[in-house]
């Protein structure tokens, strides 16, 4: 079955390419990252997503519950894109046996789908270039009833069988790589609106 295209395609190219414009100005976030006021904060030095501080300076409950350490950097990185806002993770956990219990994962808003799909995208090229050792996808979802925001999780897919410690070392490479395949994706789809 072929799917016609809307019949305004060309006014939705212009939004998307508009959208990869608006993520370049806001993006990436100035120094400091993780918060407006970071007492850490040392311009001679950076901020940087391995900072001891950002853990808790990541979270909006500081020392009582800061951001678990081997998800804190992923979370750093999604937050210095500029246009994705983290509200909250988990680095994966196991039970006794030793079976995941609970899967890494980070919720974060986005106000706009473009940027979102181009999430997305950069997380298929990290797959397909065999750099995660699972399938990672976006999942559109919500915190609670009473916030009116959608929620996104970056989570790996359901089907994925792998130990916990190679999810985490997926955190890691997305950690690394996940921002320079975000502005590449942001340039392909303006590419695409041309």
């Amino acid at each position: 079955m072929r799917i016609e295209p809307r019949h305004d395609a060309a006014d939705r190219k212009r939004h998307v390419a508009q959208e990869v414009r608006r993520a370049h100005a806001l993006g990436p976030a100035p120094d400091p990252v993780c918060c407006a006021c970071c007492p850490d904060y040392r311009p001679s030095v950076g901020c940087h997503r391995d900072c001891a501080a950002a853990p808790r300076r990541l979270s909006s409950e500081g020392e009582r519950s800061p951001v678990e350490p081997r998800v804190a950097p992923l979370v750093f990185e999604l937050k210095r894109l500029g246009v994705f806002y983290p509200c909250w993770s988990c680095e994966g956990h196991t039970d006794l046996a030793g079976q995941i219990r609970k899967i890494p994962r980070i919720w974060f808003y986005s106000d706009s789908v473009v940027h979102t799909r181009a999430l997305a995208e950069a997380i298929d090229r990290l797959y397909a270039a065999r750099r995660l050792s699972v399938r990672w996808h976006l999942v559109l979802t919500y915190s609670d009833a009473g916030n009116p925001d959608t929620t996104f999780s970056l989570e790996p897919e359901p089907a994925a069988e792998q130990p916990l410690s190679g999810l985490q070392g997926d955190l890691r490479v997305m950690a690394d790589e996940l921002g320079r395949q975000f502005w590449l994706a942001c340039d392909g789809l303006a590419a695409q609106a041309r």
